[in-house]
């Protein structure tokens, strides 16, 4: 046989993992805990499944560590046939019990194989316990094997070239026949019985024109179960009137059940009328939506109400802070002419140039008056140059005084100017410009707020009054008009509550009225064949306190056991009746007694015979069981001294080996216990002992051989050593490891070895 494919769906701690492999070696390779071990036992898992439906320890082996199954399936190539073997473990969680399902498919024709038998069995011919003695080699260290079970299986193999014939087993199958035939104590068995029977026979035989005890026996039993049987008809007849009776006392309480469900039912309509009366106005009832719909709108008023507070009250310490403005008037003109700073610095400059100018020219008209007087002075002898200065002198003084009071004036005027834009001289006057610009810019923005303010309110005020005509027209549909807008709010807070009270009492009744229909159709189902006044008039001859402690059930089991009794009887008298007949057909045939006499003494004969043939055939089992055994050493020996000289390059070419499978190596010329040697040599002998079975126990097909780490106490030249043996014996080969030596030592040995690695 040669495994193609593993598909592993859920196992151990795998799943959803496909493995191919090649025909002859396939080495497995993958680090500790990848997994290597359970694809091993997986190989196992589908070919025997749970022995005797698996213990503890197996199955925790086999299900998957995040489930409660096992499952998957493998390709195989074997008697000529591509086969595809599935199995599904499933365990109970609650109970822990396991089921297995195995399928066995011819992948090209698609039919069914081996059904109902062990794959294992079917392909190899070989049970689970010699398949992991033999071809599935685990883990080495002392692998010592079950030497009488495997001597067995090779008796049942070569016996018989069917594991399935076991000749202890047939020989036990031969002994029971020869118990069934004859006890060795010569009191059982159906020879002894039919002698017995013979004898009686022949007894009756003798005494058949005189008795015919038989008949009067059966006439007995007959009168006697006719008798019983009047007497279980009479228990069967009150049984029945007692269950009449109980179904009239319990049918009346149905119907008084019933009519008081009913008038409940009636008064639940009426309350459900009457509330409908008090809650339906404008031909409508409360509903959920409408309910929602007042809830919505008392609460939008509510916000919008609370939002128009919020921003009245922004409002008024808006209005407040602008009020309060220190500059104000200043504010306002700064805000209603855009070149306002510019013309201040103007008149400014013009007030400036005006002092100046004027006082310039006061000085000067000072110094020409001086001038003019000095003159009149030095030319006074001189009347008309006087004359003329002199005016002039006047009008240059007065000319002087005035300039002087106008440039005064100017002077006033700029320091008023001053003091009214809150300068205190004409350097701190463009800073002070600067402070009444952006004061304006705030008074403005802050106007602008306020409008911004107002006009939001004004929105909110539309708003709400939008949502005040809702909630009129909301009431309105329930008959209720609020004119006055302060009592509107709490208006639809009353009809809210009012609505939903409405509501969920029309909820509760309808509730109510359901489950009371519900009952009332239950009991009408119920009552549906029966007549109440037959009841009613049966009733009345019933005492019904007979019927407070009897249970139903009890009531039935007595039913059940009346009208059982009755049949039963009836038909054992029906069966004796028949005796009865054939026997007084019978009964003065001596003949027919005759020759039933003879075909008894012919099948005792055939019985006798059968008994001696038993016999033989058990002695000769026996004896040829001991032949077999004799000669399965040998043969065994042969083969795993083949295999262990080419394991161990001659060394050791000579072994023991009894009837236990115990080995004995040939060492320096005397046979020593494997026990006394080395770790690898031990772990060669009993590899090449289960290669000496593989070759003497599979007569069907040869299995895949599973080795798990099995070479990892032999040094390289041994296991170089084996794995040649292994790939030339031409079965295929699983070689799982977690070193990188199995691969480099396959490198020459076979390099058409087909490498898995395990992540």
């Amino acid at each position: 046989m040669v495994i193609e494919k593993l598909n592993i769906v859920s196992f151990g701690h795998l799943s959803n993992r496909e493995i191919v492999l090649g025909p002859n070696i396939n080495v497995i390779e993958g680090g500790n805990e990848s997994g290597k071990s359970t694809v091993a036992a997986f190989i196992k898992f589908i070919l025997y499944g749970i022995k005797d439906k698996g213990d503890v320890a197996e199955r925790k082996l086999y299900i998957n560590w995040n489930g409660t199954t096992a499952s998957g399936s493998m390709t195989v190539f074997a008697d000529g046939k591509h086969i595809k073997i599935e199995r599904t473990l499933t365990v109970d969680a609650e109970s822990g019990t396991s089921r297995e399902n195995v399928r066995m498919t011819d992948i090209d024709t698609g039919l069914a194989l081996y059904k109902g038998k062990c794959p294992g069995e079917a392909l190899f011919g070989v049970p689970e316990d010699v398949f992991v003695g033999t071809a599935f080699v685990r883990q080495i260290g002392g692998t010592s094997l079950d030497g009488e079970k495997m001597s067995a299986a090779a008796e049942n193999l070569l016996f018989s070239a069917d594991e399935a014939v076991n000749t202890k087993k047939a020989a036990e199958k031969l002994e029971g026949v020869r118990r069934g035939l004859l006890h060795k104590n010569g009191k059982g068995g159906s020879i002894y019985e039919k002698e017995t029977v013979r004898d009686k026979l022949s007894e009756v035989l003798e005494r058949a024109k005189k008795s015919s005890g038989d008949l009067i026996a059966v006439e007995t039993s007959l009168s006697e179960l006719n008798e019983a049987r009047e007497v279980a008809i009479k228990n069967r007849e009150k049984t029945r009137a007692r269950v009449a009776g109980y179904e009239t006392v319990m049918n009346k309480r149905r119907f008084a059940e019933l009519a008081a469900a009913k008038d409940e039912l009636a008064s639940l309509y009426e309350k459900k009328d009457a509330l409908l009366r008090e809650g339906v106005v404008n031909g409508s009832f409360p509903d959920s939506a409408y309910i929602n719909e007042l809830r919505t709108v008392s609460g939008a008023m509510t916000a919008t109400s609370a939002s128009i507070n919020t921003i009245s009250r922004s409002l008024d310490s808006l209005r407040t802070e602008e009020a309060s403005a220190p500059d104000r008037m200043l504010y306002e003109m700064f805000d209603s002419n855009a070149n306002a700073r510019a013309d201040i610095g103007k008149e400014f400059d013009d007030l400036h140039t005006q002092r100046n100018v004027l006082g310039i020219s006061s000085l000067v008209t000072v110094i020409l008056a001086v001038a003019c007087a000095v003159i009149v002075i030095l030319f006074r002898s001189v009347p008309n140059v006087v004359i003329w200065l002199s005016i002039a002198t006047a009008v240059l003084a007065t000319a002087a005084v005035l300039m002087a009071i106008v440039s005064i004036h100017a002077e006033n005027k700029a320091g008023k100017r001053l003091q009214y834009y809150g300068a205190d001289d004409r350097k701190q006057l463009p800073a002070r410009l600067d402070e009444l610009s952006e004061g304006a810019r705030v008074h403005r923005e802050l106007n602008e707020k306020i409008a911004a303010t107002e006009a939001e309110r004004y929105v909110q005020y539309s708003v709400y009054d939008d949502e005040k005509d809702e909630a009129r027209e909301l009431l309105h549909r329930r008959g209720i008009d609020v004119s006055d807008d302060g009592a509107l709010a709490g208006a639809v807070t009353d009809a809210i509550a009012n609505c939903t009270s409405l509501y969920e009492r029309d909820r509760a009744l309808s509730e109510e009225i359901e489950r009371a229909r519900g009952t009332v159709a239950v009991l009408e189902q119920r009552l549906e064949c029966v007549d109440e006044n037959e009841v009613m008039e049966a009733a009345k001859l019933i005492d019904e306190s007979a019927y407070e402690s009897i249970s139903a059930a009890d009531l039935r089991r007595e039913r059940d056991f009346t009208e059982n009794a009755v049949t039963k009887l009836t038909e054992r008298i029906h069966e004796l009746e028949l005796k009865r007949t054939e026997l007084m057909s019978r009964r003065d045939d001596p003949s027919a007694i005759a020759v039933k006499l003879d075909e008894l003494n012919r099948d005792i004969d055939d019985d006798r015979a059968r008994l001696d043939a038993c016999v033989l055939a058990i002695e000769s089992l026996e004896r040829a069981g001991r032949e077999v055994r004799e000669s399965v050493a040998p043969r065994l020996r042969e083969y795993a001294r083949n295999y262990l000289g080419t394991a161990t390059g001659g060394k050791y070419s000579e072994l023991s080996l009894d009837g236990a499978f115990s080995m004995s190596l040939s060492a320096d010329g005397a046979y020593r216990d494997l026990d006394n040697m080395s770790a690898g040599t031990c772990d060669a002998a009993y590899l090449s002992l289960r290669l000496a079975l593989v070759k003497l126990l599979y007569r069907r097909e040869t299995p895949a051989l599973v080795f798990d780490e099995s070479l990892c106490r032999m040094d390289d030249g041994r296991a170089s050593a084996m794995l040649s043996m292994i790939a030339s014996d031409g079965a295929q080969a699983l070689i799982l490891t977690c070193q990188t030596r199995e691969r480099r030592l396959l490198s020459s040995v076979c390099p058409d070895a087909h490498i898995t690695i395990l992540q």
